[in-house]
């Protein structure tokens, strides 16, 4: 029964405060470099980024569901708008069709989108929770999923709803002003590879700024910085990285790229976002963003600790740690254990009387006495031993005690001095 606790109580241990913070836990298991612990985190918590992807999708709601509403405003617009339908009963000849669609995807996302930022603060709500966690997985850290949720909400929800609000009103602008272009090219094919250039620049300046943003969003969970200090750090990292962004932001982005692809990946994206399609972009961009500030960051930083979450594995011989402790054993020598002979435990005669559960003088007598027979038999043993070679000091022990010795006369020496002057 008492067993069957213990495994109870270990499990219930295991689930609420994780792997990480249990008695079997080693420190020196940990993954050794950034892609090991990605691995270690994603066949090891899966459930828990699971988890943290639906809480995460419950904020996504809104802006889910503005997306929704701009794609049936799309198919309405299109609907009657004849495009497609043979003239006739109902339709009017037009003398020409140019520039409608263009209106139309331009009147549909600048009516729309002006609602973005109410539904990203929503939504901000969630990845200041969802970030927080991932950040506490990185540091291998043990976590209890709903709990660090609500604490990474309350830690980090006013610069993410800065971020939020940021990066929708600029996604607004930019997608307003290609609507725009793609307006004008429609009527002026003669200037379409300028507006062409000025399209692909817009694009270009709307990727930069969510590499940016997710930038942001992964500084404001780990550092303490003032928002001109995190636009600052976001753009050196966006144009210094720019290869490694790239790359890992098309690696977070996998679930919706399945998703843009249709026909069958649709449905394999749809799962994939559903299973993990928040909490795998912030895990991939967190451990990338952690990489970069063990690199570039952490040494500038006072009390920032390296490669939390990693264990460098090295070699015995070539432990700088190994190196140090055992310098520092050899200037403080040995411990008075170490110096003096101790018996093994191998004679079976010498046993310590158990007391019965009833007991008199007599047996607490035979007790006393197997306990003096024990320690007798060891200074027996420390006498005969007490010259071996292996106890003996070593010169450097020899020398540690004469300076003892000469630092306790002058203690000596100078209390007195002070006597006597107290005296006089």
């Amino acid at each position: 029964m008492a067993g069957n606790k213990k495994k109870n109580g270990g499990l219930i241990n295991r689930l609420i405060v994780g792997r990480e913070k249990s008695e079997g836990y080693a420190r020196a298991s940990l993954p050794s470099n950034r892609w090991e612990l990605f691995w270690d985190i994603f066949k090891g918590r899966f459930g828990k980024l699971f988890i943290l992807n639906i809480l995460m999708l419950l904020f996504f709601i809104p802006l889910f569901a503005l997306l929704f509403f701009r794609y049936v405003a799309l198919m309405n617009f299109g609907a009657s708008y004849p495009f497609n339908q043979p003239f006739g009963v109902g339709f009017q000849s037009l003398p020409s069709m140019t520039g409608y669609a263009e209106n139309i995807t331009f009147t549909v996302d600048t009516m729309m989108y002006l609602f973005l930022p109410i539904v990203a603060m929503i939504a901000s709500v969630g990845v200041a929770g969802g970030a927080y966690v991932i950040r506490n997985m990185v540091w291998t850290e043990g976590i209890f999923v709903s709990n660090d949720f609500w604490r990474g909400i309350k830690q980090n929800i006013r610069p993410m709803l800065t971020i939020a609000l940021l990066y929708s009103l600029v996604f607004y602008l930019i997608i307003s002003a290609v609507g725009m272009i793609g307006y004008l090219s429609a009527f002026n094919p003669s200037f379409k590879w300028l507006l062409t250039i000025l399209e692909v620049f817009s694009y270009l300046i709307l990727a930069l700024f969510s590499i940016m943003t997710m930038h942001m969003i992964a500084m404001c969970v780990t550092y303490d910085l003032k928002f001109t200090q995190l636009l600052r750090n976001s753009f050196l990292f966006t144009v210094g990285l720019c290869p490694q962004n790239v790359f890992f932001f098309a690696l977070g982005a996998i679930p919706f790229i399945l998703l843009m692809l249709g026909s069958f990946f649709m449905g394999l994206g749809i799962i994939a976002v559903m299973v993990m399609g928040l909490s795998l972009p912030l895990l991939v961009w967190t451990d990338f963003c952690h990489w970069g500030y063990d690199k570039f960051i952490n040494d500038k930083v006072p009390g920032a600790q390296k490669n939390r979450g990693i264990y460098e594995k090295v070699k015995e011989s070539d432990s700088g740690a190994l190196k140090q402790y055992r310098e520092q054993l050899a200037l403080t020598g040995r411990s008075s254990l170490a110096s003096k002979p101790i018996k093994p435990i191998t004679d079976d005669e010498l046993t310590i009387a158990e007391l019965p559960t009833s007991f008199n003088r007599s047996d607490i007598e035979k007790l006393n006495a197997s306990k003096k027979a024990i320690y007798e038999d060891h200074e027996k043993y420390v006498q005969e031993h007490k010259d071996d070679p292996e106890f003996q000091p070593t010169e450097m022990e020899k020398e540690l005690e004469k300076e003892k010795e000469e630092r306790q006369k002058r203690i000596e020496k100078a209390k007195k001095e002070l006597s006597k002057r107290n005296k006089e």
